[in-house]
């Protein structure tokens, strides 16, 4: 049966088969089916892709009927629930918008309970946490501008057949919801996932055909362009990616058309009538005083330090807004927001006309970098690198199984050998504030950059140590992210963890001359984009990997799409920036170091007969405690398929515990028939 096993577990995988399906579709039909004979409203969705047989059913009428919007969605045996639901009075004094997004993935959906104390779902997890971010991230730029209402999308997983990922289906449903309120979206927003395996690529794959795939891409955007994407990649080039997004794209469009049609059959007229636009005159008021002065803010922007441009940027903006005062009362609001326009729109006339940018640079040109690696004498692996006003410190802890990251989801419990944790503190850009568990954003930044390094890591065989990175962001102004990807890269290096390549990361901006359209022709891309450019522009797209491929993706934009073709500049541009950076980093590490440093533990690995745990375990764990006490361990770990993992300090003491432990469980060593004398006897409370 073992010799089976094996051979089933070196045998070259099955072939990929991808069931056929009826072609790309959409219907919706209303029944008077809803309580006390209401109206039920359904659309049903055939994506027209092999493989997924299951069309996406979504229903509205019959449950939910107080929120703004409400609608179920059904894949197989997967229901979400999803509510979209706002204040009857906006808040007054507001500049930006009030929405706030809930994920949760109940235990119950799939059988199960929640492992806490009192048993109930508690606090969300990471990963809800970074669904949330997906629900939000390509909904918010597609709302009014000027709605002030308090904005809420709640949505939960309540029954899970195992077979897919929930994500994208929780992006549609919440678009889906709110594009049935009142709430002003301009156009629906749907969602999908795109796996590679071979040079096949899949839509919305299974789990098991994710454990194959190359490539993990949620892609979001309405029917006329892409408005997010996230995801991770092995190495994968510019080329495969723009495929890999295309193709996602088509069911984006199907499902737009389906959810657009939904919305004339059941959908609420949005409102529009309680956003204030700004005073008549106001922006060309805003204009004629202060476009001089912007233009000559950024006429002399090289070498300025953050702080330095801040303060200026922030000083005109108050003589602004007092000079303004007097023929706009009571508008300080709306005065901040047409200085912002004229901000953005002569950021893009100076990148145009001239190609420069607010800070000097070229559109294409890279901060000036410094690395250091070892800066930390009994970390395992440490690092400080700077990209102009941006920093991080990283370092790099290695461990035995005992320290994997442990999580419960509805999938089941998993671990994680490897984990990137981002802290943010809000010294690193010069405030005070909360400190203390990690926020969305930090979370965030922490899986993207961790995304970055898994495909460069060693597999489990080759170096049997689990490794977390912690990032510290002493200093802040543009992609601390990818500054994570580029410290914890050297710290790995640093730590002697044999790294297949190194990986940097590199975020890029675009400035365009209308920021309500969709990018054209005349975008100006940017590399790596200042703090100022990412508030100021209409993307920030992070792209991380090594000189020949991808490993981590993210785009965000606040325009209403990205075309394909520039998305294909920004790769390119992005792939030459990508090389500058790994050139840099070299200069510091050229490539991970020789021998472990003395301050880590040394691991071995064997494996024993699975009927043969219960002796080296012991009645009560005995056995194990005496062999770590006796053999001076660091730890020891017996995993249920026999693998044995000891870890300790002296590689002699090591050696010497599996001399043991082979002995023991051959029937000798205290097993009943050897030496007495090598019985390792346990010392330690009752």
């Amino acid at each position: 049966a073992d010799a089976d096993a094996d051979a089933d577990a070196d045998a070259e995988p099955a072939p990929l088969v991808l069931d056929p399906v009826p072609p790309a579709s959409h219907s919706v039909e209303t029944s008077p089916t809803g309580p006390s004979g209401g109206d039920v409203s359904t659309l049903t969705v055939h994506l027209g892709a092999p493989g997924h047989p299951d069309p996406i059913v979504i229903q509205t009428g019959k449950i939910g009927r107080q929120a703004a919007g409400s609608v179920t969605l059904t894949r197989g045996d997967t229901v979400l629930y999803a509510t979209a639901s706002r204040d009857d009075d906006p808040r007054d004094g507001l500049d930006f918008l009030p929405l706030s997004v809930d994920h949760q993935e109940r235990f119950s959906s799939a059988g199960l309970t929640s492992g806490s104390y009192n048993k109930r779902d508690g606090r969300p997890a990471e990963h809800e946490v970074l669904v949330c971010r997906l629900i939000d991230r390509p909904i918010r730029p597609l709302i009014a501008d000027g709605w002030r209402h308090e904005t809420q999308l709640l949505s939960w997983v309540l029954s899970y057949d195992g077979e897919r990922s929930c994500d994208p289906l929780a992006i549609v449903a919440s678009s889906a919801a709110l594009w049935l309120s009142d709430v002003p979206l301009a156009k629906p927003v749907a969602a999908a996932q795109v796996g590679l395996i071979g040079d096949t690529l899949i839509l919305n794959p299974t789990n098991k055909q994710m454990e194959r795939s190359r490539l993990n891409l949620i892609v979001a955007g309405t029917k006329d362009a892409v408005l997010m994407i996230e995801g991770a990649a092995d190495f994968l080039t510019e080329k495969q990616m723009v495929e890999a997004i295309s193709f996602g794209h088509q069911a984006i469009k199907t499902l737009c058309d389906g959810i657009e049609e939904l919305g004339k059959v059941a959908g609420k007229a949005k409102n529009y009538e309680t956003i204030v636009s700004p005073p008549e005159g106001l922006q060309e008021a805003v204009d004629a005083y202060a476009l001089e002065k912007v233009d000559a803010m950024f006429s002399h922007a090289p070498n300025r330090s953050k702080q330095i441009a801040s303060e200026e940027m922030s000083s005109l903006q108050r003589e602004t807004i007092e000079a303004m005062e007097e023929q706009y009362p009571e508008q300080a609001s709306a005065i901040k927001g047409a200085f912002k326009d004229l901000l953005c729109r002569r950021m893009f006339v100076l990148a145009k006309e001239s190609g420069l940018r607010c800070d000097g640079r070229r559109t294409d040109e890279i901060r000036i970098i410094e690395s250091e690696a070892g800066i930390l004498p009994r970390t395992h692996g440490s690092a400080l690198f700077t990209r102009g006003d941006t920093q991080a410190i990283a370092t790099a802890t290695l461990g035995d199984s005992g320290m994997r990251q442990k999580i419960d989801r509805i999938d089941g419990q998993d671990s994680k050998r490897f984990y990137l944790q981002y802290t943010f503190p809000p010294s690193c850009v010069g405030e005070t504030g909360r400190v203390g568990a990690p926020g969305r954003r930090e979370i965030g930044h922490g899986n993207l950059a961790e995304r970055a390094l898994v495909p460069a890591l060693p597999s489990e065989d080759d170096f049997p140590y689990t490794i977390r990175v912690e990032s510290l962001i002493t200093e802040s102004h543009g992609s601390s992210s990818m500054a994570s990807v580029c410290g914890g890269c050297l710290a790995l290096m640093d730590a002697g963890v044999p790294i297949k390549r190194p990986v940097a990361g590199i975020a890029m901006g675009m400035l365009l001359g209308d920021k309500g359209s969709v990018s054209d022709e005349n975008a100006v891309i940017l590399s790596d984009i200042l703090g100022t450019e990412d508030a100021l522009g209409t993307m920030d797209f992070k792209v991380a990997g090594d000189k020949d491929g991808i490993t981590t993706f993210q785009l965000d934009i606040k325009c209403e799409g990205l075309t394909v073709e520039t998305m294909e500049q920004a790769l390119e541009q992005a792939r030459e920036g990508r090389l500058h950076i790994l050139g840099k980093m070299e200069e510091a590490l050229a490539e991970p170091r020789e021998e472990l440093p003395p301050t880590i533990p040394r691991i071995g690995q064997f494996s024993i007969p699975e009927d043969a745990i219960g002796k080296v375990i012991g009645p009560g764990g005995k056995q194990i405690r005496a062999i770590i006490e006796d053999f001076e361990l660091s730890n020891m770990d017996v995993d249920e398929d026999g693998t044995v993992q000891v870890t300790a300090f002296n590689t002699t003491k090591l050696r010497m515990a599996e001399e043991f432990v082979t002995e023991l469980v051959a029937g000798g060593g205290g097993g009943g028939g050897g030496k007495k004398s090598a019985r390792a006897q346990y010392i330690g409370p009752e």
